[in-house]
């Protein structure tokens, strides 16, 4: 009897409409394929961290993560707290883990401090879906995803210390938020609201990862531009710029510290800068002041897209490019356009150039070449002249190539992503010799331990990443050798064997004519390799 009524009470109860559960299953199945590519995107990004030992801007974060361990929360202060704050938390949940591993399974120093940025990197697939399902539709957001879980340069620059992984997340989320209280607006002025407020929580976590208030003020510009009598449909000032702020103060407390603000205005005067100049393709270029004719070429960021994208995505960008310039009107391809085009230009001007500043760029050339994709599959659909079976098979072989590209880029690249060149990159220079910054201090962790092991008493360890090699010898036990900067200290006078680590990356106008000197008298004592690209070269220089 009990079983009867239970049966007849379920059979009473209120069905959804089939259009609603067609939309929940469809919700369902797109969340999950959202969440298999971040699963993916993980992966790719975390495998084999450690295989850097940590560059001179990573040691930085190490000792700003001992710092606020003990409640220092000012170190390293010309950046915000929040990637820090992760590290915090990731090398501390190491330390529990390392506690009962065994030692094959244990976590690397290396491997906890670089986990967060892995983690956001591919979470970041996530927030350039939320952006282009928005703007452009699911299977451009689909097709934009994947191409970054893949993207190979995405990659290299997720798998290291630094602040810009996060403040792209951040940004792509805050726009995601923007967008979608604009579409809401139109019918829920309520709910919008809450949408913009959330935008503004993600711009201000946005500048609590990185100081660049360019993308808010891009961003901005591109409203003015194209929202001209938003009417009501706007973010109410008091809950947007709020929530912005507070987000903000959370996120980087050590914003209310005046030693953070002494070490900022240090640090933008140059206090910090111990040596001058950036080695690109072969030649030293000045890296001070904004603009300067001696700076680094202006071409800087169109060869690396040129050399470095896979030739899938550059294919791709080609009809992405058309339909953008076909739809220009549209809101979304507005907004792709400003991002390229003043991004582009914004960081081809300033004398000062680095890789990990074009994350963005490759972001935005990943929609774009989405774009692309799903407009040729749907050209390839619409033609009368191919049987529905030949459009179908057409259609996936277009899709899988354009995936197998990236796919096959960042297998052939690994473990070291930030080399990769695709096939115009490799007729036009070896590995590491247009971009030495792709190395990213590769072989001064290996150089340390071999001199650690050898190396007497007093003598000394000179190189043009310090912090690193001071680091890597508290790691081997050797307080008793010395470090020297080889740019701001050069070769020493005393006595004593100086082993003194070269690196193409690091050449300055302060350490040329040494390295020079070094590589023409004296045989290499060890040479250091990522790949087939030569990233260190150890010179032993004997007590005189």
């Amino acid at each position: 009897m009990n079983a009867v009524a239970v049966s007849l009470t379920r059979t009473n109860e209120p069905a959804l409409p089939l259009s609603d559960r067609l939309s929940i299953s469809r919700v369902a199945v797109i969340a999950s394929a959202v969440m298999v590519v971040m699963v993916i995107a993980f992966g790719l990004r975390a495998s084999r961290l450690a295989t850097y030992g940590f560059s001179e801007d990573e040691i930085n974060k190490v000792r700003a993560v001992e710092q606020y361990h003990h409640g220092q929360v000012w170190a390293n202060g010309e950046h915000p707290m929040l990637m820090k704050l992760a590290m915090l938390a990731s090398v501390e949940a190491a330390k529990v883990w390392n506690r009962f591993a065994t030692v094959e399974s244990a976590i690397p120093k290396e491997t906890a401090i670089r986990l967060p940025n892995a983690l956001v990197g591919a979470a970041t697939a996530a927030a350039l879906f939320g952006v282009c399902n928005v703007l452009f539709g699911t299977p451009v957001a689909l097709m934009a995803a994947l191409l970054w879980a893949f993207d190979v340069n995405a990659i290299a620059i997720n798998r290291i210390g630094k602040e810009d992984t996060f403040a792209l997340f951040f940004f792509l989320s805050a726009v995601c938020c923007y967008e979608r209280a604009k579409q809401q607006g139109a019918t829920d002025l309520a709910r919008a609201q809450r949408w913009y407020a959330a935008g503004g929580a993600a711009f201000g976590l946005m500048l609590a990862s990185k100081y660049f208030p360019q993308y808010l003020g891009l961003y901005a510009l591109f409203n003015t531009l194209t929202d001209r009598a938003p009417g009501k449909n706007r973010p109410d000032p008091l809950r947007y710029y709020g929530a912005m702020v507070i987000a903000f103060s959370i996120a980087n407390v050590a914003i209310l510290d005046p030693a953070t603000w002494r070490y900022c205005v240090n640090y933008v005067g140059g206090g910090t800068l111990v040596h001058h100049g950036y080695q690109y393709a072969g030649r030293l270029y000045v890296n001070t002041g904004i603009f300067s004719p001696d700076g680094v070429p202006s071409t800087f960021y169109l060869r690396m897209l040129a050399t470095k994208v896979p030739l899938v995505v550059l294919g791709a960008i080609v009809p992405g490019a058309l339909e953008m310039l076909r739809r220009r009107g549209e809101r979304g391809f507005a907004l792709l356009a400003m991002c390229l085009g003043l991004l582009l230009v914004g960081y081809s001007l300033p004398a000062v150039k680095f890789m990990r500043y074009a994350l963005p760029l490759f972001a935005f050339i990943d929609i774009l070449a989405a774009i692309g994709v799903v407009a040729g599959i749907n050209w390839l659909l619409r033609k009368r002249w191919l049987a529905p079976t030949t459009k179908l098979i057409v259609a996936a072989l277009a899709f899988t190539v354009c995936i197998a590209g990236p796919f096959l880029a960042q297998q052939v690249a690994a473990p070291f992503p930030s080399l990769f060149r695709n096939a115009i990159g490799e007729r036009l220079a070896p590995a590491g010799a247009t971009f030495p910054e792709e190395a990213y201090d590769y072989g001064v962790r290996e150089a340390t331990r071999a001199i650690a092991a050898v190396a007497a008493p007093g003598d000394v360890i000179i190189s043009d990443s310090p912090a690193v090699v001071a680091y890597y010898l508290e790691e081997s036990a050797r307080p008793d050798l010395g470090v020297r900067s080889l740019s701001a200290e050069g070769l020493p006078s005393a006595n004593g064997n100086a082993f003194v680590i070269v690196q193409p990356e690091h050449l300055t106008f302060e350490n040329r004519e040494t390295a020079i000197h070094l590589q023409r008298d004296f045989q290499p004592w060890r040479q250091f390799y990522a790949d087939d690209a030569l990233t260190a070269q150890v010179f032993l220089v004997p007590r005189r």
